[in-house]
C-alpha cells in the first residue's frame, strides 16, 4: 500500500517533469533559432575573415580574429557591387561577364539555372510559389500540396494540348527538395490559405494544419 508521503513525492516528481517538458518545448524554438543564426554569421564571417587572420598573423599582430570583421566587409562588398552594377559602366561589365560565362559548357547551364532563380527572387518572390494548390499525386486517390510556380505559355499549352501549370511539390520536413510536376489546371484544387501556412503544413509533417478551406463546387 503506498503511503500518502511517497504519494505526494511521486506527485511532486510528475508535476516537476511537466513544467520541464513544457518548459523545453517553449525554449527549443527559441534555442534552435539563436543556434541558426549563430551558424549563419560565423559562416558568413569566415568566408572573408580567415584572410584577415592570415594578414593579422603576417602582420604579427597581437589580436588575429575580430568577430564579424568579415562579414561587414562582405556586405559591404555585395553593397557596393549591386551600386556597381546599376551604373551604365557596371552594366556593361556584367554583360561582358555573362558573354563570357555563356561559352563555357557545362557552366553556362549552371549559371543560367542560378541566375533565373535569382531574378525570381529579385522581382519579390512571389514568382517562386504564387499559390498552393491540392493535387493527386503520386496516384489516384493520394493528395499532395504543391505550389504553382508558372502558368505554362501559349507555345507549351499548345505543345500538351490543355492549359497546365508547373506545380513544386516540397518534401517533409526540408522544403528545399521536391519534385516538379505539370498538372492541368482543370485538376488542380485552390487552398484558401497563404504559402506561409501551407509552407508551415508541410515542414511540420501535418503536425500544425491551419484550417484549409476548399473552394465550394
Amino acid at each position: 500500500m503506498v503511503r500518502k508521503d511517497d504519494r505526494s513525492k511521486m506527485g511532486m516528481l510528475l508535476r516537476l517533469r511537466n513544467y520541464f517538458t513544457t518548459g523545453l518545448l517553449v525554449l527549443t524554438p527559441t534555442f534552435v533559432t539563436i543556434w541558426i543564426l549563430v551558424k549563419t554569421f560565423r559562416w558568413f564571417d569566415n568566408i572573408l575573415g580567415r584572410w584577415y587572420t592570415q594578414l593579422f598573423e603576417y602582420l604579427n599582430l597581437r589580436r588575429t580574429h575580430i568577430p564579424g570583421l568579415g562579414a561587414i566587409t562582405l556586405f559591404v562588398l555585395i553593397a557596393l557591387i549591386g551600386f556597381l552594377a546599376r551604373l551604365y559602366v557596371g552594366r556593361k561589365l556584367f554583360a561582358i561577364w555573362e558573354k563570357a560565362i555563356n561559352n563555357v559548357p557545362l557552366i553556362n547551364r549552371i549559371y543560367l539555372a542560378l541566375r533565373q532563380l535569382s531574378d525570381s527572387f529579385a522581382k519579390g518572390g512571389a514568382i517562386i510559389f504564387k499559390r498552393p494548390v491540392i493535387i493527386e499525386y503520386p496516384r489516384h486517390g493520394v493528395f499532395s500540396i504543391g505550389f504553382v510556380t508558372r502558368d505554362c505559355g501559349p507555345a507549351f499549352c499548345k505543345l500538351i494540348g490543355e492549359n497546365v501549370s508547373s506545380i513544386f511539390i516540397p518534401t517533409t520536413p526540408n522544403p528545399t527538395s521536391g519534385v516538379i510536376i505539370f498538372v492541368p489546371q482543370k485538376d488542380m484544387i485552390a487552398l484558401d490559405m497563404t504559402v506561409e501556412d501551407a509552407m508551415k503544413l508541410i515542414i511540420s509533417a501535418g503536425v500544425v494544419t491551419p484550417d484549409i478551406k476548399l473552394p465550394d463546387h
